[in-house]
């Protein structure tokens, strides 16, 4: 039984309106030529982690826009900072269209979820929309919009003057092996506004499990490209590297995990949106549903 519970005090947005205020190196307008950036502050508040800022000239020979990726991408010069981008996260492209910053980023991008991805997403769009022509910003990935954040963001998204906002914390269980056999682990997963359960879930059994006993049901590299849910069924559309290796226990890892939530849904798989209708000797043109644990 799942049970949620809402946080009272500060949360994730409340921590990043706070931490703009107070960051190594800023204070008032930047002197000519040099820019805020922001990454995450190394001290973490009681709802986890905030953002602060460093000044920084853009790199010798590059424009507004892709200095200021490169500066964002390569990490902070300042010990009190840390990067909140996962290694191998590159700009693939960017253009600027009346104000709204369009930045396409590599997949690795892809692998961030809950609050990690609000805080990296905050990183960008405050340090871009400092710019005078861009007013908010689109971000995609492998030039494909994000499944669950397919939206414009701006500043305002990110500083928030009233203190109202909230983030849910969820208790529930994600699947893992251990000597062949499917084992719950419990997780509290850390939601911030607007994220859905379901998806956080399965964001996270893709990252691995904690427990230092446990295995990972997934090959590495397997992403999440979307989850939809009609007429009490799931739809799990995975990259192709989650093929890589047939165990059928990963196609019940997914479906147990689901069933923590919602447990009379059922659940059919796509990868890169194509139907797959078997796998390791599975049919899967029925829905799977998860079964009876004891």
């Amino acid at each position: 039984m799942k049970r949620r519970k809402w946080l009272a005090a500060l949360a994730l947005m409340v921590l990043l309106c706070a931490a703009c205020g107070q960051a190594p190196g800023s204070g008032e307008t930047p002197p000519e030529g040099q820019y805020r950036v922001y990454f995450l502050s190394q001290e973490s508040g009681e709802t986890g982690n905030s953002l602060s800022r460093e000044v920084r000239p853009l790199p010798a020979g590059r424009g507004a826009v892709d200095g200021l990726m490169r500066l964002l991408l390569a990490g902070p010069e300042s010990p009190e900072l840390v990067s909140p981008f996962p290694r191998g996260t590159s700009m693939r492209s960017w253009r600027v269209e009346e104000g709204t910053a369009t930045i396409d980023l590599s997949e690795a991008y892809g692998g961030l979820s809950g609050a990690d991805l609000t805080l990296a997403d905050g990183c960008i769009v405050l340090t871009l929309c400092q710019l005078q022509n861009v007013d908010q910003v689109y971000l995609t990935v492998e030039g494909r919009p994000r499944p669950f954040r397919d939206q414009v963001l701006s500043a305002g998204d990110f500083l928030l003057s009233n203190g109202s906002g909230g983030a849910e914390q969820v208790e529930t269980g994600l699947w893992f092996l251990r000597n062949g056999q499917l084992v719950r682990e419990e997780r509290i997963l850390e939601l911030a506004t607007g994220d859905q359960p379901a998806i956080a879930a399965l964001q996270a059994l893709l990252a691995g499990p904690e427990a230092g006993d446990l295995e990972p049901v997934c090959s590495e590299g397997s992403r999440l490209l979307d989850l939809r849910r009609r007429g009490g069924v799931y739809t799990v559309d995975l990259n192709a590297a989650w093929l890589e290796g047939e165990d059928p226990q990963r196609l019940w890892a997914i479906v147990e995990t689901l069933a923590e939530l919602d447990p009379e849904a059922g659940v059919t798989f796509r990868i890169e949106d194509q139907a797959l209708e078997e796998y390791a000797g599975l049919e899967l043109r029925e829905p799977l549903r998860g079964r009876e644990k004891k």
